[in-house]
């Protein structure tokens, strides 16, 4: 699997609620986000 780099844009309240939310998970935003991803479904 070769691996991209994905950049987004988002708001600084988003960026702190990333933050946040990963913090309190013990995790990085981009694990986090990796995380939200693997829940959606197999593409058909």
């Amino acid at each position: 699997m070769e691996d991209k780099k994905l950049e987004i844009r988002i708001t600084g309240y988003k960026m702190r609620q990333l933050e946040q939310q990963a913090i309190s998970r013990g995790m990085t935003k981009s694990e986090l986000v990796r995380s939200l991803i693997a829940r959606f479904p197999a593409p058909v």
